[in-house]
């Protein structure tokens, strides 16, 4: 029982192919019949692409906003993270790594961040990803003008700057080890540079799925 469920799990993972299964199945003695009805049961178990996705989330409310700044409640959360990427995330294991930065390191003080970003990434627009997209969405969140609920967070930034199309440097006022972490924060996803006003809520990024519509508190549909 046990060599037929591994033979099973191990075609619905794509491990081998149909005749492959037959081979192994046949070596463990396994008769026509069953073989028949393990391949039509692993077959039916095996993920197909396409489809929806329906998520039913609390929190939501008629006065949503997609503006990074101002994400306050799971609903509107949950879009932001489906359409835009930020620089750092966090794996399923806790660990922090890249999204947009395909490496990042410290000074030896932790008082300069370096961010190279990934080549070849498009926004949703069609526009290349560079480094003045990145300056753009840091920024936003920074200075005495901004309404953003982030700032507190982007305080002990003292410069972000383009080094190049992509690379970003961010400059702290003092050393802190744990910088690339907050970066992973919904408040900080990756927008085009110049994006104000009513363009946040197209929900413009370089995420999975695109934003299709968009109705505060009651529905959204991506694709």
């Amino acid at each position: 029982m046990k060599k037929l469920d591994l033979l099973r799990e191990e075609f619905r993972a794509g491990k081998f192919n149909r005749r492959e299964f037959l081979r192994r199945a046949g070596a463990a003695g396994i008769g026509a019949t069953a073989m028949s009805m393990l391949i039509a049961e692993a077959q039916a178990a095996t993920p197909k692409k396409g489809g929806s996705l329906r998520m039913g989330l609390a929190g939501g409310n008629t006065n949503d906003s997609l503006d990074p700044g101002t994400l306050s409640d799971t609903f509107a959360m949950n879009i932001s993270q489906q359409t835009r990427n930020k620089l750092t995330e966090i794996a399923p294991d806790g660990q922090l790594v890249g999204e947009l930065a395909e490496n990042f390191e410290a000074s030896p003080d932790a008082t300069v961040w370096t961010f190279e970003l990934r080549k070849g990434v498009e926004f949703h627009n069609g526009k290349t990803l560079d480094a003045d997209d990145v300056v753009y969405s840091i920024q936003y969140h920074m200075g005495p003008d901004t309404s953003s609920a982030a700032t507190g967070m982007t305080d002990p930034i003292a410069e972000v700057k383009a080094d190049g199309k992509n690379t970003v440097v961010m400059k702290l006022k003092g050393g802190n080890a744990d910088f690339a972490f907050g970066l992973s924060d919904y408040h900080f996803p990756i927008a085009p540079a110049g994006t104000k006003g009513a363009e946040w809520e197209k929900s413009i990024g370089t995420g999975a799925y695109i934003l299709q519509n968009f109705e505060p508190g009651v529905r959204t549909v991506t694709k």
